[in-house]
């Protein structure tokens, strides 16, 4: 049971953009009070759509998952499998989970005994109760009416339940016959249209935050406090027949090349208008295979050092920069309090947008440093020795 499975080199930066793309949406909710910042909304709406490349880690997720360890559940799912699966998924998210987990709390708490006032957006569901579900990766699944301590980590938790039911997925998908499988991407994409018009009215809000509210005119899948891990399956079992697809070399001749430029200029348009979220992720495979595939250009840039290396640290870019921008936001409200006694005419001024790439390009310098460490000396220090341990 021991994992040789050939690398597909170009998914490691593309991993790693995604997870830039990430960044610079939360920068942008950071720095402008809910966006707007960046890129001026009146001029594009492509950054208030990025929240969208969770949706394509979740569908890159499944596909890797197939690629190396699908042979492992191709036939049976034996409990000595599972067990050495659940292993080596654990050694893979939870320790830099826990620790950032921890450093979350560690923020908030030294922030608060030094004065800085609370924020009720990035505080209003944190409490022993969400630490707990927190620790047991369970708080994509409804407990809480808001994301809580590191923010980002619900789509951790959801990803972590799907890597529990993928063993059980590898046999029957594999099974399916070509109609079946493109009878199973509709039922991925019924799935998401089931969450823009049953799931996303269900979703409540803490009383606390009352300018948010859900919008019937809203064409969005981003429910991923409540309903994370219906959203986040849709994406894994999409991934995961994607793959299946990967392997038809057919395909190769109409994906590979320069296909992934326009499909990537194609996603930047439909995000620029604002159209609905199934429109993007519907290109998102494509744009998966296209990369799998590659060409000797795209080869040559996807593999240039500072795109691996971006890959390499990837889920410490994804799981560091919230509370790394908790602790710096924390600091400089400390240093630049609010007085309590001026009270506010109206929303806060906009930020002039060359001063917030500024700001953003440090956070992002600092980020990386901060990643380059984490990846270092707790992903890969945890993983080797839980795994030799296991």
């Amino acid at each position: 049971m021991n994992i040789k499975t050939t690398q597909i080199p170009n998914l490691t930066p593309m991993r790693g953009i995604a997870a830039m793309l990430t960044v610079l949406f939360h920068i942008d909710l950071m720095l402008g009070h809910g966006g707007d910042t960046l890129v001026k909304i009146k001029d594009s709406l492509v950054l208030s759509k990025m929240y969208l490349m969770v949706d394509f880690f979740f569908i890159l997720s499944g596909f890797i998952m197939v690629h190396v360890y699908g042979s492992w559940f191709a036939e049976n799912v034996t409990g000595e499998k599972f067990k050495r699966f659940t292993i080596a998924r654990f050694a893979r998210v939870y320790p830099l989970h826990f620790v950032t987990l921890i450093a979350t709390v560690l923020i908030f708490y030294i922030s608060a005994k030094m004065g800085v006032p609370k924020e009720e957006i990035l505080q209003v569901e944190n409490h022993p109760f969400s630490f707990v579900t927190n620790l047991f990766l369970v708080h994509s699944l409804n407990f809480h009416t808001w994301f809580s301590w590191n923010h980002a980590s619900w789509s951790i938790s959801a990803e972590w339940w799907a890597y529990m039911i993928f063993p059980f997925l590898v046999a029957p998908i594999s099974k399916l016959k070509m109609s079946g499988k493109i009878g199973l991407i509709g039922l991925c994409f019924l799935g998401y249209i089931t969450i823009n018009k049953f799931l996303s009215p269900l979703v409540t809000f803490p009383p606390s935050l009352p300018f948010l509210k859900y919008d019937p005119n809203d064409n969005g899948i981003n429910v991923g406090f409540q309903f994370g891990l219906v959203r986040c399956l849709c994406g894994f079992i999409l991934g995961m027949v994607v793959y299946h697809f990967y392997k038809k070399e057919w395909l190769k001749n109409i994906a590979s090349g320069g296909a992934i430029l326009i499909l990537v200029a194609i996603v930047f348009i439909l995000m620029h208008f604002a159209l609905p979220d199934i429109f993007v992720i519907a290109i998102f495979p494509l744009i998966l295979l296209s990369g799998a595939y590659g060409s000797h250009n795209i080869n040559r840039l996807l593999g240039s050092t500072p795109l691996q290396k971006m890959g390499d640290w990837s889920f410490s870019i994804y799981l560091v920069h919230q509370p790394l921008m908790f602790m710096l936001g924390a600091v400089m409200t400390y240093f630049n309090p609010i007085d309590p006694t001026i009270i506010p005419t109206g929303p806060p001024p906009k930020m002039d947008i060359f001063v917030a790439w500024a700001i953003a390009l440090g956070f992002i310098t600092i980020m990386l440093i901060v990643s380059y460490f984490t990846y270092t000396y707790v992903e890969k220090v945890s993983r080797n020795k839980i795994n030799s341990w296991a």
